[in-house]
């Protein structure tokens, strides 16, 4: 191996966000399943760089290759570099951030390394940085998509989401002297795993108050039964939606919509919910008021 010289570089690291992320999985902690980007600064784009994963700490070690021991993936953000079939590295020019997906059988703990040949002379340079696996970590977020018209991908937020509407009234029997009924209203909840490269599969637990589960559906749309009033979720499924339906009333009271912790887990490594996002509500507007009717001669 060349002689490695000292040459600067500022290393910086960046935490890349992980979609809809609420919780506590950080770059040199992260979960199982988890994404974050890694960045070392002072970087001469002109240079010939060199990522790679090992769980070994020194110069001269062997990177994690094959099937057997890569629980893990690298990806240039800015899409130059050639990532290597088979290995945890990826190789190119001046390549200074990497996000690295931690798939949901990482564990323990790994050194990120860059090695940087000097374009101009040839030198090489190379700096690391440990990583610890927070293993037994799962979350899951509870998200309103009401009137989403994709709402097993609308993102947290989108306008077309209503969290407060006014009664839909399905099956309302305004007749007050033959079977009067306001009928009921339709919501739609989905249960998100929060960070999507885990292969485990899960379980979701639910508690709901003001309204009544209709369906638990995966990603297919197939509705999924439950077991032990808990619902089964395939390891490459990252959310469910469910169904729910609304007794409606002149004031409706208010849905509240929450995941069970205890009962939303890994089925895997069993770690069950933990981080914050686990409960949404949903508000009617209240009907206007129409009094008794009277009659007389």
């Amino acid at each position: 191996m060349k002689n490695i010289y000292k040459l600067l570089i500022a290393l910086v690291v960046l935490v890349g966000s992980a979609e809809l992320s609420k919780a506590q999985s950080t770059y040199n902690n992260p979960w199982q399943g988890s994404s974050h980007t890694y960045t070392f600064g002072a970087m001469n784009a002109a240079n010939d760089t060199e990522w790679y994963i090992s769980q070994t700490a020194g110069v001269g070690v062997t990177p994690i290759v094959g099937s057997a021991g890569n629980h893990f993936t690298i990806a240039a953000v800015d899409g130059t570099g050639t990532a290597i079939a088979g290995d945890g590295t990826l190789s190119g020019k001046g390549i200074s951030t990497v996000r690295v997906n931690w798939d949901g059988t990482a564990s323990g703990t790994y050194y990120l390394y860059l090695k940087v040949t000097d374009a101009g002379n040839g030198c090489e340079n190379l700096k690391g940085y440990k990583v610890t696996i927070a293993a037994g970590t799962f979350n899951a977020i509870a998200l309103n998509v009401t009137g989403a018209g994709t709402p097993g991908t609308v993102a947290a937020g989108d306008p077309s989401i209503k969290t407060t509407t006014c009664p839909d009234q399905t099956g309302f029997n305004p007749i007050v002297n033959d079977g009067y009924d306001l009928g009921t209203s339709a919501l739609v909840f989905r249960v998100n795993r929060e960070f999507t490269n885990s292969v485990n599969a899960w379980q979701v637990g639910l508690n709901l108050t003001g309204a009544t589960i209709t369906s638990v559906n995966d990603e297919a749309g197939d509705p999924i039964t439950a077991v032990g009033g808990n619902y089964p979720v395939a390891g490459d499924e990252d959310y469910v939606l469910v169904y729910v339906s609304v007794t409606n009333a002149e004031s409706t009271p208010l849905v509240t919509f929450a995941i069970d912790k205890s009962n939303t887990k890994d089925l895997v490594t069993l770690a069950e919910d933990t981080g914050s996002g686990d409960s949404v509500t949903h508000t009617f507007n209240a009907l206007p008021a129409i009094g008794n009717i009277a009659g007389g001669n």
